[in-house]
């Protein structure tokens, strides 16, 4: 989960001859407030000091270990904006990722860790926030001065034992292979940030999809968690009920290819579902399918939509794909999965969680026989 080595030295704040490091304690969703009062007080402390050259004091941030994972919620939602300086209410979690202290796996951290400390110095607010891929994170670009700005200086892991292991940075290291065509014209979109308020803001968002050349040299979209989200309360765009009116999902790798289909349905008995769907929303409830009169088989039983996942022995051309038929037939695949309920496919930042086992994924691609 975690590289492990030597942090680079770093100066602490000195003011008024004194080490002045305030700690504070990583909550989800919060911006860290801490940050701009530091920078504020500071600020008066310099007083006519050009505001550019000001290097602010440092905050230790205290993250326990639940929340150090790819399946935050801030991470999830990419909220992070800058490369190696970033704004005020970029989410710590997603910077730690995006600056290689962690990976952003969907695993949990190791029992015997129990929380990461990172410090982070406060610096003044800049005129633009540039967005980089970095450790298979996406940072944001943000083109104007917000409040302040912070860098992570160091982090470290404290263990439940005692004691604590230095974690470095990875600030070179980008995805193996990289995107190779992606738009450039800037185009006003919708932003999550509540400043975005005025137009010419929204102008300088460019659109993050991002187009790679798949196994065979063919343009597919680049792997991201918005691709397969079901989108919003319309059961027919959930990506469960695109694939069972006769889409088909390929997933590939860097050096492999996946299929993901609908294959019919199988029967459970009803008090087996009520236990395997316990808790769940109306939106799981959606994959739950009677037969044909709209009435259960029998009192005791109850029909499910299944899935298969595959993988492709050879990647195939789209028009090879679709001639040797959509999903491929068995000859052309190795059965990995198959009678999958829909809750055992799982999606996150980096890939797919398939029956426990996680995949790692860098393209996707719709397709179907019409």
């Amino acid at each position: 989960m975690f590289i492990v080595a030597h942090w680079l030295c770093a100066n602490t704040a000195i003011v008024s001859g004194k080490n002045e490091v305030s700690s504070v304690v990583y909550k989800v969703g919060e911006c860290m407030q801490e940050l701009i009062k530091l920078w504020k007080e500071y600020e008066v402390s310099q007083g006519e000091k050009n505001e550019s050259s000001l290097t602010g004091p440092t905050l230790e941030i205290r993250i326990p270990a639940e929340h150090v994972t790819a399946t935050n919620r801030q991470v999830r939602g990419g909220q992070l904006w800058g490369t190696d300086i970033y704004t005020d209410d970029s989410d710590l979690v997603a910077v730690l990722m995006h600056t290689g202290y962690c990976r952003p796996t969907a695993s949990p951290p190791p029992p015997a860790i129990q929380e990461l400390r990172a410090t982070v110095r406060v610096l003044p607010p800049q005129d633009c926030y540039i967005s980089t891929l970095r450790n298979n994170v996406r940072s944001r670009a943000w083109g104007a001065a917000i409040g302040c700005s912070y860098r992570v200086e160091r982090c470290c892991i404290v263990k439940k034992a005692g004691g604590t292991i230095d974690l470095e940075p990875c600030l070179t290291h980008t995805s193996t292979v990289e995107p190779t065509l992606a738009p450039v014209i800037v185009e006003r979109t919708m932003t999550t940030r509540a400043a975005a308020s005025n137009a010419l803001r929204q102008q300088r968002f460019v659109r993050e999809v991002t187009i790679q050349y798949n196994l065979c040299n063919e343009p597919w979209i680049k792997y991201s968690i918005s691709i397969v989200a079901d989108k919003g309360l319309k059961k027919t765009l959930y990506t469960s009920a695109r694939l069972k009116k006769g889409e088909v999902l390929y997933l590939e790798t860097h050096s492999r290819r996946y299929e993901l289909c609908f294959t019919g349905e199988k029967m459970v008995k009803a008090t087996q579902l009520s236990q395997m769907h316990e808790g769940e929303t109306e939106k799981s409830q959606n994959h739950v399918s009677h037969s044909t009169n709209g009435e259960k088989n029998d009192s005791d039983h109850i029909m499910i939509d299944v899935f298969r996942w595959s993988r492709c022995k050879t990647p195939l051309p789209q028009k090879v794909t679709r001639s040797v038929g959509i999903p491929l037939p068995l000859e052309y695949v190795e059965v990995l999965e198959e009678n999958l309920d829909w809750e055992d496919v799982q999606w996150s930042q980096t890939g797919v969680w398939i029956a426990g086992k996680e995949y790692t994924l860098a393209r996707v691609h719709f397709l179907s026989t019409n």
